[in-house]
């Protein structure tokens, strides 16, 4: 064989080697990456979740990621939002954020309350493209200032993880329950009401549970696990039925008509006490708890209520203002060792009038006017008794007898979600 003819050889032979191990290689990508693209795309590939911000009081402002501005007012339809969007309100609005999975309105994952002049921003709300993904659901959002209570409700198919930035530290939250986080300059405040929540900020890490808090100084350590405000109602959420609570017996005015329906019934996928009635003339029920407790020196004591009013017959709350859907009433002695009730009235349609006043005439107790609430949709309540009652002019508790939620009117649906009495010592 001559040189030339060698060198062709080996170099033909080198040439072969090269395109068998090229197709190799190729074969071994294709083999490997495809497999791990296509997983990848399953896993990672998003739909956003479906977003809804209503207003609960006043008027409040929604900006979209493209600085566009739109106002939604007390008792109008909600406003789908997405990521980028923020919610500001001022201080005579609340707003209320509805989070549900892609394309279903019935159950939301998680509802949060802003009360008033706080900025939220919203910078993630998504969910897996695939059922085959292992992702989580996540909501992630920015408390700028302000305060937010969310409620985080269980989803049986995929877990739902929810993470609150704000200029202080990182709150995550992955377990069904209930959390306030309050952020002001000078720090950050979480309360874990139900539930549990991990908290990092400057290096530090904190879990909290059910009845701890923590604050994120703006120049300092986390301070924390520290104790919350103490909840003086039991099983106000009614995950557990009825059990401490008694339900009185319906009080109908006319002999010939119905009683109404007193029901733990599931509003959007957490349970709740349903009152309906359909009749005429006058009827009403109340569920009642005692609470026992002396507040001679705490410095603040705060009511929150959930609830959603559906329907009622009578303008505004009747004709003496006696006959709210809903009222909310406080039975407690003052300092003095007198006796007293305040309460709060609620209703959805009607306009005030003289033959319709905003406030019960025929009451004696402490109260304010009735507060309008939009129909059909959940809505929150909170007073600190303490201010309220000082601002009515009214001596201040010192020992707290019981608590009542009261139906009443002629026709009418109420729901009522939560209820909760805080005590901070």
């Amino acid at each position: 064989m001559s040189h030339y003819s060698e060198a062709a050889y080996v170099e033909r032979q080198r040439l072969s080697w090269i395109v068998l191990l090229a197709s190799f290689s190729i074969c071994m990508i294709f083999t490997v990456a495809v497999p791990v693209g296509v997983n990848a795309a399953l896993q990672n590939m998003k739909l956003s979740l479906n977003t809804v911000a209503q207003a609960n009081q006043g008027t409040v402002r929604v900006d979209n990621a493209r600085g566009e501005s739109q106002v939604i007012i007390a008792g109008e339809n909600g406003l789908p939002v997405a990521a980028g969007a923020r919610v500001l309100t001022d201080e005579t609005s609340t707003a209320s954020l509805l989070v549900y999975p892609p394309d279903l309105t019935e159950n939301p994952l998680a509802r949060l309350q802003i009360y008033s002049r706080s900025l939220v921003n919203l910078n993630e709300a998504s969910a897996p493209r695939f059922g085959l993904s292992d992702e989580a659901q996540k909501l992630e959002l920015h408390l700028d200032n302000g305060r937010i209570q969310l409620t985080v409700l269980q989803d049986e198919e995929r877990p739902f993880a929810v993470s609150i930035n704000t200029p202080h530290g990182l709150v995550f939250v992955s377990h069904p329950g209930q959390y306030a986080v309050v952020v002001d300059n000078e720090e950050t405040q979480i309360s874990v009401q139900e539930g549990q929540a991990d908290v990092l900020a400057n290096s530090q890490g904190k879990r909290l549970g059910s009845g701890q808090r923590a604050e994120i100084p703006a120049n300092g350590d986390m301070v924390g696990p520290l104790t919350t405000d103490r909840n003086l109602i039991r099983n106000g959420d009614f995950y557990d039925s009825w059990a401490d609570w008694s339900l009185y017996v319906w009080n109908v005015e006319l002999s010939d008509q119905p009683e109404g329906t007193s029901e733990i019934v599931e509003v959007s996928g957490e349970p709740g006490v349903e009152f309906t009635r359909e009749g005429t003339g006058h009827a009403d029920v109340r569920m009642r708890q005692v609470i026992g407790q002396d507040v001679t020196d705490y410095d603040a004591l705060r009511l929150l209520l959930t609830f959603q009013i559906t329907s009622h017959s009578l303008g505004v709350c009747g004709v003496q203002g006696s006959e709210c859907p809903l009222f909310v009433r406080l039975n407690y002695t003052d300092d003095r060792g007198v006796k007293r009730t305040w309460q709060h009235g609620f209703y959805s349609t009607g306009d005030v009038s003289p033959t319709t006043p905003d406030a019960c005439v025929s009451c004696a107790v402490v109260q304010d006017t009735h507060q309008r609430v939009p129909l059909g949709q959940v809505s929150f309540y909170e007073a600190d008794l303490l201010e309220e009652l000082a601002r009515q002019g009214a001596p201040l508790p010192a020992f707290i007898e019981d608590v009542s939620l009261v139906a009443s009117g002629h026709s009418f649906q109420v729901e009522i979600l939560d209820v909760a009495l805080m005590v901070e010592e």
